[in-house]
């Protein structure tokens, strides 16, 4: 099970909204998705606050559109007065049946306990021939870096513990789509790969994606510095080629309500 404190301490804080690398170039592939629909949407949700590209392609293409930004903390948003925000439980979404033509999400909806329940309640807060789009992360994801994490762990505490979240299989989420009556569900494979000269540089960046384990067995401190030099160390040995590459891994969810 989350740990929603642990969760809702994670959201609350800056996590460079509008300027991270990785989460703008995942943005693109949403983006890249609705531009090739000719459907106007005139009510829309944000599932998760992680970027502004999506957002402000969605303003500059639908001028009149409504947009609303939901998200577990939104005490960093509360002085924007261009949009609705509210604050919500991923495992007791409470908002307004059939309202919106477009829910969207970005490396968000990963985050609820119970993955089945909240596509449930996406279907039931769509307009009829309503669009569900949403990117999550696959197992593959950042996987140097986790690997040379169980490594480390290996060196220092003689075994290894829980570094990310669990992904659901694209299978299992290609039949709860079905099982909740989503029309013709899409789900699409992309990655990349970002090359970084510093290795404090790729931890920064990584950091603002709230991908850590976020379960009540998680370790309850923080690593020390020691920690983060055998890291470097185990990330050189495998992975480093003149840089430090990291490949991000994940899907495209694309799924209509008819």
């Amino acid at each position: 099970m989350i740990n929603k404190k642990y969760l809702k301490l994670l959201r609350s804080k800056d996590r460079k909204y509008g300027e991270n690398f990785i989460y703008n170039e995942i943005s693109k592939n949403i983006i890249d998705s609705l531009d090739i629909l000719k459907v106007p949407f005139n009510n829309i949700l944000q599932f998760g606050i992680n970027d502004s590209l999506v957002i402000n392609y969605l303003k500059e293409k639908f001028p009149s559109c409504s947009i609303t930004s939901a998200d577990i903390d939104i005490s960093l948003f509360l002085k924007k007065t261009d949009q609705k925000f509210i604050e919500i439980d991923l495992d007791n979404l409470q908002i307004e049946d059939n309202k919106f033509d477009l829910i969207f999400s970005n490396f968000f909806i990963q985050l609820a306990s119970n993955f089945e329940k909240l596509i449930e309640k996406i279907f039931q807060n769509l307009n009829s021939n309503g669009l569900f789009i949403a990117t999550i992360p696959n197992a593959e994801n950042i996987y140097q870096l986790v690997n040379s994490m169980y490594e480390t762990d290996n060196i220092l505490y003689g075994g290894m513990y829980q570094r990310i979240n669990p992904i659901l299989d694209k299978n299992d989420i290609f039949k709860i789509l079905k099982l909740y009556n989503f029309d013709a569900p899409l789900i699409n494979t992309n990655n990349f790969t970002i090359e970084y000269s510093g290795f404090k540089r790729l931890l920064e960046d990584v950091r603002f994606l709230n991908l850590p384990y976020s379960g009540y067995d998680k370790r309850n401190y923080f690593e020390n510095k020691k920690y983060f030099i055998y890291l470097e160390e185990q990330f050189r040995k495998k992975y480093y080629k003149d840089n430090f590459n990291l490949d991000i891994n994940y899907s495209t969810i694309c799924a209509w309500k008819k």
